[in-house]
C-alpha cells in the first residue's frame, strides 16, 4: 500500500491572483426602501498542495480577499452607500483531480477561517438640515461590542489544470465562500444577523517540486 502512495506523492507551491464578487444579505426591517447591491473586488493569495495520489490532495492556502457590498435607498436617489471590506482568509481544501498528465479538471471542497482586517465606505448623503447632497470616503471604525471580525465557512471550486512543464502548472479556478458566521453580534434583543456570500475566480501559478 506504501509503494503507490509514495510514488505519486508531491509537493508544489503557488501564487494565484483574481477578483471577487460579494454578495451581502441581511435584514432589513424597517428600512424597507434600502437596496443591498453586490460588490466586485480583489482576491489572491499563497497556495501549498501535497498530493497524496494522482487524484487526491491536501490543499492550505493564506489569501487576501475584498467582500464588497453596497446599498442604496429608492426612494432617495441621494443616498448611497458602497462599503470595502478587506478579509485574510486561510482555507484548507481536498482537491480531487481527474484527466491526463497534462490537462486536467478538479473540484475542491473544504473549510476556511477568516479575519476581518479592515473597512472603508465611500457614497453620496444629504444634510437634511440644509438640503444639500455630498460625496464621503471613511475609514469605518470597529465596534467590539458590534462588529464580529472572526469568521469561518465552507468552500467550493471548480477548475482546470494545464501542465505545461515538467515542474510548471497553471490552473484556472471559481470558487464559492459561504460564510457560517454572521457580521454583527447579537448584543441587542432585535437579531440583526448579516452575512457574506462570495464567489471568486482567479489563475494560479504552481511549482511543482
Amino acid at each position: 500500500m506504501l509503494v503507490p502512495l509514495g510514488a505519486g506523492a508531491q509537493w508544489r507551491a503557488g501564487l494565484g491572483g483574481g477578483f471577487s464578487y460579494n454578495g451581502y444579505t441581511m435584514d432589513r426591517q424597517y428600512m424597507t426602501d434600502y437596496t443591498l447591491s453586490a460588490g466586485i473586488g480583489a482576491h489572491g493569495g499563497l497556495i501549498g498542495q501535497y498530493s497524496f495520489m494522482d487524484w487526491l490532495a491536501v490543499r492550505a492556502e493564506l489569501d487576501f480577499t475584498q467582500r464588497d457590498w453596497g446599498m442604496y435607498r429608492t426612494n432617495v436617489r441621494s443616498i448611497e452607500y458602497n462599503y470595502i471590506n478587506s478579509y485574510i482568509l486561510m482555507p484548507v481544501m481536498a482537491s480531487l483531480s481527474w484527466g491526463g498528465p497534462k490537462l486536467r479538471g478538479f473540484v475542491n471542497l473544504g473549510e476556511y477561517q477568516g479575519y476581518w482586517l479592515a473597512s472603508y465606505r465611500y457614497g453620496k448623503e444629504r444634510n437634511y438640515f440644509s438640503s444639500r447632497e455630498y460625496e464621503f470616503w471613511e475609514r469605518v471604525k470597529f465596534n467590539p461590542e458590534k462588529d464580529q471580525r472572526l469568521d469561518y465557512g465552507f468552500i467550493a471550486g471548480l477548475g482546470i489544470e494545464f501542465h505545461f512543464a515538467r515542474h510548471w502548472a497553471i490552473q484556472w479556478e471559481a470558487r464559492y465562500w459561504h460564510s457560517m458566521e454572521s457580521q454583527v453580534k447579537q448584543y441587542m434583543r432585535v437579531k440583526d444577523y448579516r452575512y457574506n456570500n462570495t464567489f471568486t475566480a482567479q489563475v494560479s501559478m504552481f511549482y511543482c517540486f
